[in-house]
């Protein structure tokens, strides 16, 4: 058998030493108050009493803690805390109990070994120190019996009842939002303009244009609206032209790229025009009502003289600029050198 099983299996013998004594000390206390000759058997009655009591105060304190520990009834880990939460009152009182009265069974023990003349009595210090130790273990006793279940507890030294609180109904699922349109991929640059390298170049170095402010340009057309591009007839419906510029310096195409200009076929048959300037530099700001940055789409009203333009979307054949780059005249002699090479 465990030995702590067999300490904790005495801890209901053991309490009665205590509580005898503590119920008992108060009588020969008392007695011994008178002074006189043959007083002091009853101070020897009294400091036994005493010492037994706090003897058997400590003993049992010891095993009713290895009680609590091997019964389960303290929580794990903790000195005072039991593990049921619904005797929480009444374990506690019974634990005050039991060290309260180990102590003042000392100190009653203390005030019973004072120096006192015959003549003098026990004294009232140890008489009230008496009582109170005798109304504690009464009230460690009285816990302690209804612990072990002989008697009925008082509602007072139960915990009050936890009350659950109700569930409340779960509110109505909100509806479902909306699913958020798309955005429109170009709504902050004409994407299908900007990769016009994927687009055929219909003539392989620029051209100047007096109709698009004196630049130098080159068109560039997907495979669907080429041949619509090369006959001059509308274009199919998702067919797209794009006419790539460069500002114009001495004569000859300049450093400086300029605006996007962009036809595309819709399936309504209409032509869809679109005017787009990354960078507008500040000496062209004027002509663009001050924009640093021009992207105009089809429907805009600043459009109203590309579209008047292009009414019949693309232009003719014949009014389309062929004012290539200048070549440079070669002296007369000179001749060729091939490149070198590295």
């Amino acid at each position: 058998m465990d030995w702590i099983l067999w300490i904790a299996s005495k801890h209901i013998l053991v309490v009665h030493v205590p509580i005898a004594a503590a119920i008992l000390v108060p009588l020969p206390i008392l007695a011994a108050q008178r002074g006189g000759r043959g007083i002091r058997p009853w101070w020897t009655t009294c400091r036994y009493l005493t010492g037994a009591g706090l003897l058997g105060a400590l003993l049992a304190l010891g095993t009713g803690y290895a009680k609590a520990r091997s019964g389960g009834i303290l929580a794990p880990g903790a000195w005072f805390a039991p593990a049921d939460p619904g005797i929480g009152y009444l374990f506690r009182l019974h634990e005050a109990g039991g060290v309260l009265a180990l102590v003042l069974g000392a100190v009653c023990l203390r005030a019973l070994y004072r120096k006192r003349q015959e003549h003098q009595g026990i004294g009232v210090p140890a008489l009230l120190l008496g009582l109170l130790w005798c109304a504690v273990a009464l009230v460690s006793a009285w816990t302690g019996s209804v612990l072990a279940g002989k008697r009925p507890p008082h509602r007072f030294l139960l915990a009050p009842p936890v009350l659950k609180a109700e569930p409340k109904p779960e509110p109505p699922a909100p509806a479902p939002a909306p699913a958020p349109r798309p955005a429109e991929p170009e709504a902050q640059a004409p994407l299908r303009v900007l990769d016009y390298l994927s687009l055929k170049a219909q003539h392989p170095e620029p051209v100047k244009s007096p109709a698009h402010g004196n630049r130098w340009i080159r068109v560039w057309v997907d495979a669907a609206g080429e041949k619509a591009y090369q006959e001059g007839t509308p274009l199919p419906p998702g067919a797209i032209v794009v006419l790539t510029t460069q500002e114009d310096r001495w004569g000859r195409p300049g450093p400086d790229a300029g605006p996007f200009y962009a036809l595309e076929g819709a399936a309504d048959g209409r032509t869809r025009f679109t005017f787009y300037w990354p960078q507008v530099p500040e000496a062209r700001r004027a002509e663009l009502q001050g924009e640093a940055r021009a992207y105009w789409r089809d429907g805009d009203p600043r459009l109203q003289a590309c579209n008047a333009c292009h009414a019949q979307g693309l232009a003719p054949r014949k009014d389309r600029s062929r004012f290539g780059v200048p070549r440079k005249p070669r002296p007369e002699g000179a001749a060729v050198q091939a490149p070198a090479v590295r």
